[in-house]
């Protein structure tokens, strides 16, 4: 082989090992810039014209058709490929439904059944582990988590506690501040698979901390990695081997669970108006504590059922958890958050949102009313509260003591 050959063939090999690191550094970009995608991909957003319904009770077949109605007008409104929402009430799933299409190229329709990425309402997820085991006494919110890992990879993080970390007060970057590069590459390309929460440490664990803990808030998914694994360390156990002893089993729930390409899972999407085209391949194992899960809203709202459940979390770590959290100069953070949920004042409910490649999710328990929604959808709207809005509706429809007043979906 000729000299020339030799250095060809260098320059193709480095030419494509620099093309496979810019790769994901393209591929983020185009998602929020949907003239980088491929022109030739778009497709347009068919309006829905069929619920598939799971009404639980008979008595409110009226309602479960008004609801679907909503939802059917809800996704022509936002073009989401699919949405699908569930409701329980006093703790018992009393109407799911799904619109709209799990896949656009293969034409296969949402169902009740149909998994999708819920994003960051894999916090309370995490937090319903955390109070479980702060009720049995295993993990304590004030303790310094040092006490229960004495082999963290920053030492800045020994005093920290899970209160903190829960609050999200503990001074950890979110991604955008995170000043671990080979860590924020990581985050940004996600191809790594990750078996192990630890594994998930290194994505952040060479960024300084942002501010001494409780004196100001910044949201940060890191935080909920920690969490994960200061609790598998406490409690002995793989962190998927916690949730699932501490809230699947007990719940009798086959969801959340880890984001894969499974039979049943829906496809996600970017949207451009009233058109999308699939999201790029990603792999979100690094993330699962606090956007790694996937879902459906059945289960989401048997998991927030159970935080109505004194049994299942005592009465009084639930108060805790639902408490805007104060700062070390005794104000209430900026965005009123909890411990892994934000509260509502205005309406009196827990609730968390999530935004994950090509999905959302919201979760929300009303108290007052003894009732929890779920919503889901495959795709990425520019403003959550576009996706997330039709909860109120679904409140309002299903607080009626007379099922006979009808809902306009309209409005």
């Amino acid at each position: 082989m000729s000299v020339r050959s030799i250095i060809a063939i260098l320059v193709l090999v480095v030419f494509a090992g620099l093309i496979y690191l810019i790769w994901p550094a393209y591929g983020f970009m185009a998602e929020t810039n949907p003239s980088l995608r491929n022109p030739w991909r778009w497709q347009d957003v068919p309006v829905a014209t069929t619920c598939q319904s799971s009404p639980m009770a008979p008595d409110l077949q009226s309602i479960a058709e008004q609801a679907c109605a909503l939802l059917l007008a809800h996704q022509a409104r936002v073009h989401a490929p699919s949405l699908s929402a569930a409701v329980a009430i006093d703790g018992r799933l009393v109407w799911s439904g799904a619109v709209g299409w799990a896949d656009l190229g293969s034409q296969s329709l949402a169902t009740p059944q149909t998994l999708y990425r819920i994003g960051s309402t894999s916090k309370p997820v995490t937090g319903t582990l955390l109070a479980r085991m702060v009720d049995a006494g295993i993990v304590e919110l004030d303790q310094p988590i040092g006490h229960y890992d004495d082999a963290l990879p920053n030492s800045d993080w020994q005093h920290l506690t899970l209160r903190q970390l829960a609050s999200h007060m503990a001074g950890l970057p979110e991604y955008e501040t995170n000043r671990d590069t080979l860590g924020l590459y990581h985050s940004m390309a996600l191809r790594r698979g990750h078996s192990d929460v630890r594994e998930g440490l290194a994505l952040f664990d060479g960024s300084p901390q942002r501010y001494a803990a409780g004196s100001a808030f910044e949201y940060s998914s890191f935080g909920a990695l920690l969490i994960a694994s200061v609790l598998q360390s406490a409690g002995g156990q793989p962190y998927a081997d916690l949730v699932q002893q501490w809230v699947l089993e007990p719940l009798a729930l086959n969801s959340p669970v880890v984001d894969q390409a499974v039979t049943g899972r829906a496809s996600f999407y970017q949207l451009d108006g009233s058109r999308v085209q699939p999201w790029r391949r990603v792999d979100l194992s690094n993330k699962l504590p606090g956007g790694g899960f996937m879902s459906r809203p059945e289960d989401m709202v048997r998991l927030g059922a159970a935080w109505l459940d004194p049994g299942f979390v005592n009465v009084d770590t639930r108060e805790r958890f639902w408490t805007p959290q104060t700062l070390n100069n005794g104000n209430v953070n900026e965005q009123s958050y909890a411990l892994t949920w934000r509260w509502s004042d205005t309406g009196n409910y827990a609730h968390h949102g999530g935004v994950s490649k090509g999905a959302m999710a919201w979760l929300a328990v009303h108290p007052e009313q003894s009732m929890v929604i779920a919503l889901t959808t495959n795709v990425k709207l520019a403003e959550f509260g576009d996706f997330s809005s039709v909860q109120d509706s679904l409140v309002a429809l299903f607080s009626k003591n007379d099922d006979s007043t009808q809902i306009d979906a309209s409005e």
